[in-house]
């Protein structure tokens, strides 16, 4: 696991938006760390000494054995070897620390769209529900890199010395661009990309496969590190940029998940034949109200919303 993948699943551990997979990854990072030294190997004895000393006394305090001698005493060994494991992660979060310093993040409330113009000019439309990073300080000679969860349509620049442009999604798809337009969803299920104009290469975190080539009309999708791609009607997935929504022979659970991502909403079937029913066509999704009203109008069910959680029932 590299370092940029470990902070970002910090960060969202800390903020309490981890999976149940990112936690475990977390986990098996942990017990890799603690059955492996070679993280101290490289530092002398003196030091090694010194650096145990300080970890066992931070965790003993945090763990409270400092109330009794001979406890402390009979838990020195696993403590050492806690503290060995807790140098990785606490450098981890101090260059998690010292990266999200240098970093800026704009997010997006639910319903909300915000234009956003990164340093190099290229422009970032990002949709409701979705959060951007990049750097404060981009340099010519090395990568442009941004970070999203959420959802972005892209316009990148092109620059004079052929700069790469590099997209990180969570779930470890990176995309690599020169000067193109394309939009990226990021959420929780996985992730894609639609490419409209020029060419990205895609890759995928820690799998040493060949990467894949979008040209304009492509959708990528990652789910379960399994990357795909396939030919697709590009205004299906580029119309929110324009408050409106495009289907085609779209199923309503399709449109149910775009209504959670993006507007926050909790939506229940009354029935499970409803999942199924698709609509075609296009309607405005300037509120999340305006949708909810052309759903019930388009498929002639009932539509019944508290605060955030919405029912979609049969008339009859």
């Amino acid at each position: 696991m590299n370092q940029s993948t470990l902070a970002e699943l910090i960060r969202r551990y800390k903020s309490g938006q981890a999976t149940e997979s990112e936690k475990q990854k977390l986990e098996e990072f942990w017990q890799k760390a603690t059955n492996d030294s070679t993280y101290i190997d490289n530092l002398s004895e003196p030091e090694k000494e010194a650096v145990r000393k300080k970890m066992y006394f931070a965790i003993s305090q945090q763990a409270g054995f400092g109330k009794e001698r001979r406890s402390v005493r009979m838990l020195q060994p696993v403590l050492y070897k806690m503290a060995a494991a807790f140098i990785v992660v606490a450098l981890a979060f101090a260059w998690y620390l010292n990266f999200s310093g240098g970093m800026h993040e704009i997010s997006t409330h639910y319903g909300e769209r915000l234009t956003v113009i990164l340093p190099d000019e290229s422009s970032v439309v990002l949709n409701g529900n979705s959060t951007l990073k990049y750097s404060k300080g981009w340099s010519e000679d090395q990568p442009r890199e941004v970070w999203i969860d959420g959802e972005g349509f892209f316009e990148v620049q092109h620059t004079r010395n052929h700069q790469k442009f590099i997209v990180h999604t969570g779930e470890g798809l990176n995309v690599e661009v020169m000067g193109t337009k394309f939009n990226v969803k990021s959420r929780e299920y996985g992730a894609e990309v639609l490419l409209t104009e020029g060419k990205v290469k895609l890759n995928v975190q820690d799998k040493h496969e060949e990467p894949v080539y979008l040209n304009p009309g492509e959708l990528a999708t990652l789910r379960e590190k399994l990357l795909s791609k396939r030919i697709v009607e590009d205004k299906r997935y580029t119309s929110w940029i324009e408050r409106k929504l495009v289907f085609d022979q779209t199923p309503l659970k399709e449109l149910a998940q775009t209504l959670e991502d993006t507007y926050g909403l909790q939506i229940h079937f009354e029935h499970e034949a409803l999942k199924e029913r698709a609509l075609s066509g296009e309607i405005s999704s300037a509120t999340a109200d305006d949708i909810l009203f052309a759903i019930g109008e388009t498929f002639n069910i009932k539509v019944t919303r508290d605060g955030n959680a919405v029912t979609f029932s049969s008339k009859e």
